[in-house]
């Protein structure tokens, strides 16, 4: 471990989801040995496409105020 550890949130849309996952990408290729973690959602989008790119995710139940 490099000693570095990253948490990284946001996700319901692409417009979010996309743009962190360009983050974690970019702090992979300077730092291969950091440990990336998502946190999302349940049953949100992020929760598929996260970890179809290969990073961790962690699901929060959050929903929206009335």
């Amino acid at each position: 471990m490099s000693g570095y550890r990253f948490l990284i949130s946001g996700g319901g849309t692409g417009g979010h989801i996309f743009p962190a996952l360009s983050i974690a990408n970019e702090i992979r290729r300077r730092m291969p040995d950091a440990d990336i973690l998502f946190v999302g959602a349940e049953g949100r989008m992020e929760m598929e496409r996260v970890p179809a790119a290969g990073y961790p995710i962690k699901g929060l139940p959050v929903s929206g105020f009335d």
